[in-house]
């Protein structure tokens, strides 16, 4: 399980830990507001130290889009950044050469994408990066015993800083205001007149 933020963040992956997470990377950052460019740069070089170690993972999972600027790129830059194919929306996953995965062929994954009144599937080769939607799964509580042991799991700081880039506004452009007048014609029959005098200058009576 990896992340980037504050120290506060640690929280979160000791929770991952209670259900299930072995591997826990914080990469930390002391302010809060990172762009998309910024953060995705940090995540593709922590994960490519992870992978330079240990071998590729066969799959990167991101949510979907963050819950606060929704700008749906972290996963995108990423996938991009690590030359991966990437699939966002997704709702369904089933990965070639597990049971169940049905005809799909090991070294790929089916990604299913929910559409109106059904799903599209798309299948792409392993390794690959997946953005996936909330809903794809039931939530799963943890234990006592799962939180008690999630404290004992080593945390591991990726010490990436501001030499990742990032965007910066250059300036901020305000449109002229354009304010439009509303004329009042008239009420009942009487408008009448005034509504097709209206008309016959817009053109609509040849």
């Amino acid at each position: 399980m990896l992340t980037l933020g504050p120290a506060e963040a640690e929280e979160q992956l000791r929770y991952a830990a209670s259900v299930g997470a072995h591997r826990l990377v914080l990469v930390p950052i002391a302010e809060v507001d990172w762009d998309p460019q910024r953060t995705a740069a940090a995540l593709a070089g922590a994960i490519g130290d992870l992978e330079a170690a240990d071998g590729p993972f066969d799959l990167v999972l991101f949510g979907n889009e963050s819950a606060d600027a929704g700008g749906f790129q972290v996963g995108v830059r990423v996938a991009h950044a690590l030359g991966r194919p990437i699939v966002n929306g997704i709702k369904g996953i089933d990965v070639g050469g597990d049971p169940g995965a049905g005809d799909v062929p090991e070294g790929s994954v089916a990604a299913r994408r929910e559409i109106d009144g059904g799903f599209e599937v798309y299948r792409v080769p392993l390794p690959a990066v997946l953005g996936v939607k909330e809903g794809i799964n039931l939530p799963r509580y943890p234990t006592m015993k799962g939180r008690l042991a999630s404290k004992k799991v080593e945390m591991a700081l990726d010490e990436r800083t501001a030499d990742a880039g990032g965007q910066g506004r250059v300036r901020l452009h305000r449109p002229e205001e354009q304010v439009s007048e509303t004329i009042i014609l008239g009420t009942g029959p009487e408008a009448a007149p005034a509504v097709v005098d209206l008309l016959e200058e817009l053109g609509v009576f040849q």
